[in-house]
């Protein structure tokens, strides 16, 4: 949940930090435009990564097994390995905001797949999927997390392709709530069409809060191959993502019913990634009478507090909590801080 601390001034009593974290601009290109993006007012911000440069130099980060994911200074982009037999396994850039089923959001790349194969593994000769898209990073972190069932892989949007082992190549655009359970709505929620290799693809990820559905469509020299759509289906709850991410996914704890495995090899480029604003914009801070007051920009679907410490370790909430309404708000400390040294920040939180 983004947070915002708040700046020194050396006229002040109450030394004051600024740690710029609601919205991090990384290094990669970002850029705000206009959009008619549900639950995101008029506009979003762009994310460009056309891999010019390492991306681990400007934000972009390495978990897992960092020789899956190699910037090729070459040809300028991003050879990818999915290795099923490898742990959890991600390049990922925070994005410094939250995103929820009640918001539009989407990823484009071009991907080329040099080989995939399923089933490589003897003990596990069924299909696994190669994948990217979006995911909750302390979620994906965990030990607990399995991507090989149906419930253990919470917090997910993501293009997932599984190569055919009999059942026909399938393309998915998956969804998994926050209490780890796939959604699923029926037969239509995926496409079966397969993935060329050594042929230059196109990828469209999307979700949708108007219809309340993820998207997928895959074009090759701008015609398209094929597409899959799949709607939320009536017991989905909620998703929190923050994370955009490529991921290779380990196929341990799967249950013991067809269980797969994969191999692929592949290259990642030009991805750009839509996605809302940051739900704290444009902030004024000022001290009346020994209170602390902060003004900013709020998101519908939000709810913000003020929160204070004295010592950046533990925070307290030190205002009421308000609900955004898409126009500035102010809060302002309940009591005067007090303490020779205060600290402050903003505390915004996704509404379910």
């Amino acid at each position: 949940m983004p947070l915002c601390p708040v700046r020194p001034h050396s006229r002040w009593r109450h030394a004051l930090l600024l740690v710029l974290c609601c919205l991090v601009l990384h290094p990669a290109t970002w850029a705000q435009a206009a959009s008619g993006i549900a639950g995101a007012e008029t506009e979003f911000v762009e994310i460009r990564e056309h891999f010019s440069s390492d991306p681990v130099s400007r934000g972009w980060e390495r978990f897992g097994d960092p020789e899956l994911f190699h910037w090729n200074p070459s040809h300028q982009n991003l050879d990818v390995t999915w290795d099923s037999s490898r742990p959890n396994s991600y390049l990922r850039l925070p994005l410094g905001t939250v995103l929820t089923r009640r918001d539009t959001f989407s990823l484009d790349l071009d991907l080329q797949l040099a080989d995939i194969e399923a089933g490589v593994s003897e003990l596990k000769p069924g299909t696994f999927q190669i994948a990217f898209g979006f995911q909750n990073r302390a979620h994906a972190d965990s030990a607990h997390f399995v991507r090989g069932t149906g419930d253990r892989s919470p917090n997910l949007v993501e293009f997932n392709f599984f190569p055919d082992t009999g059942y026909g190549p399938t393309v998915w655009p998956a969804v998994f709530a926050d209490n780890g359970r796939m959604n699923y709505s029926g037969s239509g929620d995926f496409n079966l069409f397969e993935l060329p290799v050594n042929v230059p693809l196109h990828i469209q990820l999307r979700y949708d809060a108007s219809t309340q559905s993820a998207q997928i469509q895959v074009l090759t020299n701008g015609v398209t191959l094929g597409s899959a759509t799949a709607a939320l289906s009536r017991s989905f709850t909620w998703f929190e993502l923050d994370t955009l991410c490529i991921a290779s996914y380990s196929d341990s704890g799967q249950a013991p019913f067809m269980p797969g495995s994969i191999l692929a090899h592949g290259t990642v480029d030009n991805l750009v990634t839509r996605i809302p604003p940051s739900p704290i914009l444009s902030e004024r801070i000022q001290l009346q009478g020994g209170r602390w007051k902060q003004s900013f920009l709020s998101r519908q679907g939000w709810h913000y507090v003020l929160q204070g410490t004295a010592d950046l370790s533990l925070w307290t909430d030190v205002s009421p909590s308000v609900e955004g309404s898409g126009d500035t708000l102010t809060l302002e400390a309940s009591a005067p801080g007090g303490s020779p040294q205060g600290f402050f920040r903003i505390k915004a939180t996704p509404t379910h």
